[in-house]
């Protein structure tokens, strides 16, 4: 028996079972449920709709804070969080990314003697690997699904989806998306974002954006959140549109009564596909953000990161064909903790 079958072989040995590891994790696990609220013009005058959409989430530090996917919270109105046993808390989104498909929410209360997950090394796995994942698809709260690693993908396309992501056949639904996805530690290694499915159920193509894009992005390089949802734009997109510019962040969602919102920014209302990625098309473009041009997204984001509470933010923005300014006050965080690598905060 050759020794790298023999590894093999004493990994699957030694590795706790699912039903142990899910007793361990599964109290980390919450349900997300968003509350969104839309107004038509009918004969009879205006009318609102209120949709709700359940989506997953997990708990990775003990001051309240929830990781989930950016498309489940990114247009709501109210969020609430679902953990085991009932107890439930209203949360706030304090940051955002649409282009990696992550948010950070904060919830105002915790149950007794909440557990929380730790997040885990991203760059360790390989294919062929154990994961699991517990959600609620279809609303069937804290599911356990099964399966590997399949692959590591790389987007060298900025803009129109996550960088890094992790392929899986473990089964992913409607309702899992945010939800967590571990590996046989018991630790959080990504977070449940998109299947490729003509049917519409989960086919074994799954997708999932690294805990580490997650450390990084909505931890230790949290950007000032003002409530909107961008999408990174490049060249050869920009001219499919014949957008005049280099590059740019187009606002797809302003969430009401938010920094955004109260400044003026404009998000869109018609929906594309570009690339084969949904893209909402007909708000502002932002060119430039404090004078730095907004390809430049490295300089972009070091420029938001050193903001303070109450300072500026200008946006140089391309709206109807023309340009204009926007200014934002940066407004008050809620202290968003840095994770140490390979472990979260209790």
């Amino acid at each position: 028996m050759s020794a790298m079958l023999s590894l093999a072989l004493l990994s699957l040995l030694t590795a706790a079972p699912l039903e142990e590891l899910f007793v361990k994790v599964d109290p980390s696990v919450v349900t997300v449920r968003v509350g969104t609220r839309t107004f038509t013009e009918g004969e009879s005058g205006a009318v609102m709709a209120v949709s709700i959409v359940t989506g997953s989430g997990v708990l990775v530090h003990g001051d309240g804070f929830v990781v989930t996917a950016a498309h489940v919270v990114e247009s709501a109105d109210a969020v609430e969080v679902h953990w085991p046993g009932g107890f439930k808390a209203s949360a706030k989104v304090v940051s955002l990314s649409r282009t990696e498909d992550i948010a950070l929410l904060k919830v105002e209360a915790l149950p007794p003697k909440p557990v929380v997950a730790t997040l885990g090394d991203s760059a360790a796995l390989k294919p062929g690997q154990r994961l699991f994942a517990i959600g609620a698809p279809y609303g069937l709260e804290h599911s356990l699904t099964a399966g590997v690693v399949s692959a590591l993908r790389a987007n060298e396309r900025r803009g129109l989806m996550p960088r890094q992501l992790v392929q899986t056949d473990v089964p992913i639904n409607q309702g899992n998306s945010g939800g967590p996805l571990f590996n046989e530690k018991g630790e959080v290694v990504g977070i449940a974002s998109f299947m490729l499915s003509q049917s519409g159920g989960s086919v074994g193509l799954n997708f999932v954006v690294p805990s580490n894009t997650v450390r990084q992005r909505l931890f230790d390089e949290a950007l000032p959140y003002i409530g909107v949802g961008l999408r990174f734009i490049p060249r050869d997109v920009a001219e499919l549109f014949n957008w005049p510019v280099e590059a740019g962040f187009l606002v797809e969602t302003v969430r009401p009564e938010t920094a955004a919102a109260k400044a003026g920014l404009r998000g869109g209302g018609v929906l594309a596909e570009v690339g084969g990625n949904r893209v909402q098309l007909g708000g502002d473009l932002i060119l430039s953000v404090n004078g730095v041009p907004a390809v430049e997204t490295t300089r972009v984001a070091l420029v938001l990161r050193a903001l303070k509470p109450g300072e500026l933010i200008r946006y140089e923005v391309l709206r109807g064909g023309r340009p204009g300014v926007v200014e934002i006050e940066v407004p008050a965080g809620l202290g968003v903790p840095a994770l140490g690598k390979g472990a979260a905060k209790k």
